[in-house]
């Protein structure tokens, strides 16, 4: 037996009267054809997003709070040591408790582990004490593990291994959480941290792997940088692609600590200075850093942009300073679309790094597909403006005629539910 049976009758003239008309069929194809391009135009943005894991970060760590990824970059001629982002880091946590960043505001207070007389330990760092490692054993989580950060400068290096030597190789000197930032593609081998005592670990790409040793399994081998033996910690995969190599991936890449760099390499992003390394007259560049990146709680829209900015101490036009984590919304694009033509007018001399690059570059090709989509949704939406504007100039109906028909409509829906609800309880 039928529970229940709709019934519903097409009136198939009028159907194919309305389809009989060639005109409008073209112009309904188009339309339908402008509504799928927006959507494929919007899955190809969305796909471009995705390939910049590097620019992601805020994503990975927003649980429970909302957080945001600055990236700051200051000018070649500036002179920026690790001491200053020493400095940088003491003002923005003295800013993110000003804020009301708190280590209470981000975590339950019931579980933070307490001293012998029930208190909670908060670790709090003195001008003077910067740099100095923590005497005592501290307690409880601190005000430094509400943020990731990372610092980085750009050079060359030249690479031996036994006979074989590649010269001038891309390098990027890193400090800090650099590998949590920049989730990099591990072929073999691990990524080296903060912790590490040792500053001789180096990671290579596939490709200057295959060049130096002629094979991607190198993990803890010896190369000599600057005539000082280094380890291979680990193999990334080389990213592809038009744009990231036009970025500078078009070549291969080493990242070591920013010490070696310093210390066996050249700096090209910014200003440096010879210094005395050793008792035995060595000696190191100093400064040259012209990167630093930070994922750290962004309660109010804003606020973590001016709090980096901010403790910097350095004059807006020797800095560029961007938060990543809505960079490539609506609003973003589209004031990329507005300053089209002048966008590459940059009057600051930056050395950007492959990274950001490869931002900017998919920034203008989200702007043009972003300008289509609009331009679709234009279409569409004047479209269908003005076919209503037509209905109602040729209506044939009255406000009598709508309500009756709802009426109607509204008759038939309770009789078809009460013919249900008597064949229920025939069951």
């Amino acid at each position: 037996m039928k529970l229940f049976n709709f019934e519903i009758n097409i009136d198939k003239q009028n159907i194919t009267a309305f389809f009989s008309n060639r005109k409008r069929n073209i112009i309904l194809i188009v339309l339908a054809a402008l509504f799928v391009i927006n959507l494929i135009l919007g899955a190809v943005s969305e796909h471009i997003v995705a390939l910049m894991p590097e620019m992601n970060g805020a994503e990975r760590w927003s649980e429970n709070h909302r957080m945001a990824q600055i990236s700051l970059y200051f000018t070649e001629d500036q002179m920026v040591e690790e001491d200053g982002i020493k400095r940088l880091e003491y003002n923005l946590e003295k800013k993110m408790t000003e804020v009301g960043i708190t280590v209470e505001t981000y975590y339950d207070l019931d579980e933070l582990p307490a001293n012998e007389n029930n208190q909670q330990v908060i670790e709090t760092i003195r001008i003077e004490d910067m740099g100095e490692e923590p005497k005592g054993e501290e307690k409880g989580p601190k005000l430094s593990d509400l943020y990731s950060s990372c610092y980085s400068a750009q050079g060359l290096v030249t690479i031996s291994f036994e006979n074989r030597t590649a010269e001038n190789v891309n390098a990027i000197g890193v400090g800090g959480d650099f590998f949590i930032i920049h989730p990099l593609t591990l072929v073999a081998g691990s990524f080296f941290d903060k912790d590490s005592l040792m500053k001789d670990a180096v990671i290579i790409d596939e490709e200057l792997a295959w060049q130096l040793f002629g094979s991607s399994d190198v993990i803890d081998q010896m190369v000599s940088i600057g005539g000082i033996p280094h380890y291979i910690r680990g193999v990334v995969k080389k990213d592809t692609g038009r744009m990231r190599k036009a970025a500078g991936l078009d070549e291969s890449y080493v990242y070591l600590s920013y010490d070696s760099l310093s210390r066996y390499g050249e700096i090209l992003s910014g200003r440096t200075q010879s210094k005395e390394a050793s008792e035995d007259g060595d000696t190191a560049l100093t400064g040259g850093i012209n990167c630093y990146e930070v994922i750290m709680p962004n309660p109010v829209d804003g606020i973590a942009l001016k709090s980096v900015k901010e403790s910097t101490g350095v004059d807006d036009k020797y800095i560029y300073a961007i938060d990543n984590t809505d960079r490539f919304s609506f609003f973003s694009i589209l004031k990329v679309i507005k300053e089209f033509g002048t966008r590459s007018m940059w009057g600051k001399p930056i050395f950007y790094p492959y990274w950001e690059n490869t931002a900017r570059g998919w920034e203008d090709v989200l702007g043009v597909l972003l300008f289509f989509r609009i331009l679709c949704v234009m279409i569409l939406v004047i479209s269908l403006v003005i076919w209503i504007v037509h209905l109602y100039r040729h209506k044939t109906w009255g406000a009598r005629d709508i309500i009756e028909y709802l009426a109607d409509k509204k008759y038939e829906f309770e009789s078809r539910r009460r013919h249900y609800e008597k064949e229920k309880d025939l069951l």
